[in-house]
């Protein structure tokens, strides 16, 4: 270490000679070293000439007013305020302490080594290594009890002949060193393998414990040897599109509802869906049928049921877009509609479109397969029930028919009686 002392006669210049000098703060600018630097510290006249500060012609201490050695022949004493003596900083990763690649962070004096995977230490000098167990019993290990194994290297515990590892189906299990200096698997057990093709009837996997052997049976099997076959429609894979049947020993089979094929009865055919929402035989009721206008109250929304005379009429002039709404109350897998015009004169809806959703204020009209909103052909007479399949079924609360066209003396009304389908 260098002293304070020596450090003010090097790098400080003093203000005034009076035998005890005082410090001149701007002397006092540290200066920056490596750690190889730090035992050869350049002479004072070169420090003088690197700071700037005036020349002298010989001997120790900076140059008074009144000669090289102050006033009445006396040496200069330079007294040097603690708080204010010139720092060394050294940059302590100059000469890169961390090795194997590691990352020097400089730390005020000190310094930080991020160390490179698989290795340790505060230079990154030491390599992770895990300590080689000993070989299991009825078995053998690939490396030598007692060897040094790098971090990320494996290990191959054999068991053998006529043994296995317990709770496993193989004979051999592989173990990984991992950065905490432990094995990623334990020395396994090796156990006698019982198993043989008929221990688990053919419909399972055997599994040699300690003592034991046990079965992991197939999908659709159960019992300590497999041999005990599941109902599968204690399942429902048949939800309630249809009736599943099973006889042992045989595959189930579903027997469809009408409207739905498939081996689940997971496919709907809408033109096989005649079961009715309840528009024509009342059970929607009254409320949940509303309209946009109506245009009397001998024409409510609740008149257009399929089927039934009158209907809902819009009012004289109606717009595009005017609607009537059914409210099914609950979540429905709805696969068609069906349309009527008024029972008693020349009116009725000529072309239309479906919304639906599950609130009022969020519908999604039902839309082709060019992403546009499908228009559906509604009636050529008012008597005549016009039917129309979704593409697909559409799940909802709320349907909306939305008139886009319609016939009529001069055009007066829209008319419109309805009823929904579903499987």
């Amino acid at each position: 270490m260098i002293s304070s002392r020596i450090l003010c006669m090097l790098l400080m210049t003093c203000s005034s000679w009076k035998g005890v000098m005082t410090l001149d703060r701007e002397a006092c600018m540290p200066i920056r070293l490596s750690p190889n630097q730090q035992d050869s510290l350049p002479d004072i006249e070169t420090l003088r000439t690197h700071r700037g500060l005036p020349g002298k012609a010989g001997g120790i201490g900076p140059v008074g007013p009144q000669g090289a050695q102050g006033p009445k022949g006396l040496p200069g004493t330079c007294v040097c305020d603690p708080s204010e003596i010139a720092q060394i900083h050294v940059d302590q990763c100059d000469h890169m302490p961390c090795k194997n690649g590691g990352t020097c962070i400089n730390d005020g004096n000190s310094y930080i080594c991020n160390c490179t995977d698989g290795y340790e230490g505060n230079d990154c000098t030491i390599r992770i290594q895990c300590v080689v167990p000993s070989a299991p019993n009825n078995g053998t290990i690939s490396r030598e009890s007692g060897q040094l194994v790098p971090y990320k290297e494996n290990i191959t515990y054999r068991c053998n002949d006529r043994h296995v590892v317990a709770y496993g189906v193989n004979n051999f299990l592989v173990a990984t060193c991992q950065k905490t200096k432990q094995w990623t698997k334990d020395t396994p057990v090796c156990v006698v393998d019982d198993c043989n093709p008929d221990s688990c009837s053919g419909r399972g996997t055997c599994i040699n414990q300690i003592g034991r052997t046990i079965c992991e049976c197939d999908e659709g099997y159960e019992g300590s040897d497999c041999s005990v076959q599941n109902n599968p429609c204690d399942l429902s894979p048949c939800g309630q599109r249809g009736i599943c049947v099973w006889e042992e020993d045989i595959n189930y089979t579903c027997r469809c509802r009408p409207g739905y094929h498939g081996t689940n009865c997971e496919t709907i055919i809408a033109s096989d869906c005649v079961r009715a929402v309840g528009m024509e035989d009342g059970r929607v009721g009254n409320n949940d049928i509303t309209a946009s206008r109506s245009l009397n109250s001998a024409h409510p929304p609740h008149k257009a049921r399929l089927g039934q005379t009158a209907s809902w009429l819009s009012p004289r002039s109606p717009q595009r877009d005017e609607w009537l709404q059914v409210d099914l109350k609950t979540s429905t897998t709805v696969v068609a509609v069906a349309t009527q015009g008024y029972s008693h004169g020349s009116y009725w809806t000529t072309s239309y479109k479906i919304a639906h959703g599950f609130t009022e204020n969020d519908l999604q009209i039902i839309q082709n397969n060019q992403g546009q909103d499908l228009i559906f052909q509604g009636n050529r007479d008012y008597n005549s029930v016009v039917r129309n399949n979704f593409p697909a079924p559409v799940t909802a609360r709320y349907f909306r028919l939305l008139v886009q066209t319609w016939h009529g003396p001069s055009g007066y009304y829209a008319a419109l009686r309805v009823e929904y389908y579903i499987c």
